[in-house]
């Protein structure tokens, strides 16, 4: 794969490589060209005997929103009942693919500088060392557009945090600034912004420097408990999204109503299908 890509930017020097997400005009929103472009520098990484550590980090204000909202128009949300079908395997080509900075062997870090929300959030979850600066900011997002998690975040994040508070981010997709996410274990460090590209390359040099097959036999004995749970729910999450989409179509069309109104959603659960505000009386 070309070392450019037009969304994402892929740098190799000092036996470190870099994945850089780059669409700042659109806050780093993936779409899922994005998502594989970040999956096959990954593997190009995984593959390249000259590289060490992994840092993922992002241009601009936004580390990331997640995936991209903006590509789907408020018109298309009562297609979703419709279209559930054609659309869920395209769906299970974006958890399957977004799971590949986990399954990087090498070290791996995530530099965050600014809002950290969704799939932004799997990726930096799916880091083993996060980073952030003092103007970052994460939240699962998951529940605002009547979704259940279902990438890695459902292994990642109470790993991380802990499953009560874990379950409190999941079921609120509350925002929380950096110096929380510091004191709850969701990143290992807070830095001043202006400081956090140099902190981020000197821990990666510093690792960089120790033994590349000692590291990456620590990473395997490590994470060998999480890669199991992970593989073992990865049906289940997909079953998940199956069946939200049939059940609960009607709250994935007032989530996208709602983002687009910029308003609360109103959700129904199984009392049934709110009339949609776009169609006729």
């Amino acid at each position: 794969m070309a070392d450019q890509y037009e969304d994402v930017l892929y740098e190799k020097r000092d036996h470190i490589a870099t994945i850089t997400l780059n669409r700042p005009a659109a806050r780093n929103a993936l779409t899922g060209a994005m998502v594989d472009a970040v999956a096959q520098f990954a593997a190009e990484a995984e593959e390249d005997d000259d590289v060490r550590v992994v840092v993922v980090n992002a241009n601009g204000d936004y580390f990331s929103v997640g995936l991209d909202k903006a590509r789907t128009s408020p018109q298309d949300a009562p297609g979703i009942r419709r279209n559930r079908r054609k659309r869920f395997p395209e769906a299970a080509w974006k958890n399957w693919a977004l799971g590949h900075l986990f399954q990087v062997a090498k070290p791996t870090i995530a530099s965050v500088g600014g809002t950290c929300a969704g799939g932004g959030l799997t990726f930096a979850l799916e880091c083993d060392i996060r980073i952030a600066s003092e103007q970052a900011s994460f939240t699962t997002a998951f529940s605002r557009t009547g979704l259940p998690v279902y990438d890695a975040q459902g292994v990642l994040l109470p790993a991380a945090v802990g499953l009560s508070r874990a379950m409190e981010l999941m079921y609120t997709s509350r925002v929380i600034g950096a110096e929380e996410a510091e004191r709850i274990g969701l990143v290992s460090h807070v830095v001043p912004h202006d400081e956090l590209a140099d902190r981020t390359l000197s821990l990666a040099r510093e690792i960089a420097a120790g033994p590349p097959i000692a590291h990456r036999l620590t990473k395997h004995l490590m994470q060998t408990p999480l890669r199991q749970e992970y593989d073992a729910l990865l049906p289940y999450h997909l079953y998940a999204m199956h069946v939200n989409r049939t059940m609960g179509a009607h709250d994935l069309e007032e989530g996208i109503e709602a983002f687009f109104e910029k308003r609360p959603p109103e959700f129904t659960g199984l009392r049934g299908r709110k009339r949609s505000r776009h169609e006729g009386s």
